[in-house]
């Protein structure tokens, strides 16, 4: 998908949204075959969600591209000065959607991290349980 113009640009907010819907079942689901050590499916799991992060980037790289083009910054800068070009009923509803896809994205990164946590936890108590020497792959995060 090329962005063109305004209604593309925004429908691919919208596509995003869904997408990100997708994801946060995805991920719930990913904590759970997590919690079960479900590896096969989780494995088949892990490449949707990667294909839809990937999806993800690139509607997002493309947005950042057409902002360019417009003469904007592609950043949330950006995002905000052309949100106060529209007149005023649709941006209100631009900006509904922004907001939906900042609050599906932090959830997005919330649930990840939560995973994340369970993998330490998961890896900690193997370690322990096996008597093993510690040779975490990941950053210890314990304050």
């Amino acid at each position: 998908m090329s962005i063109n113009n305004l209604k593309t640009f925004f429908d691919s907010m919208k596509q995003d949204v869904a997408q990100l819907n997708q994801l946060i079942g995805h991920l719930d689901n990913q904590y759970e075959l997590l919690s079960n050590r479900r590896a096969e499916e989780l494995t088949s799991l892990n490449n949707q969600i990667t294909w839809l992060i990937q999806d993800l980037r690139r509607s997002n790289l493309e947005r950042e591209q057409f902002l360019q083009q417009l003469g904007l910054p592609a950043n949330r800068a950006g995002l905000k000065m052309l949100l106060e070009k529209l007149p005023s009923p649709t941006r209100e509803k631009v900006g509904e959607l922004i907001q939906e896809l900042s609050l599906k994205t932090q959830t997005c990164s919330m649930m990840n991290e939560r995973a994340g946590k369970l993998l330490t936890t998961q890896r900690r108590f193997m370690t322990r349980f096996f008597g093993l020497q510690d040779q975490q792959a990941y950053p210890d995060f314990r304050a």
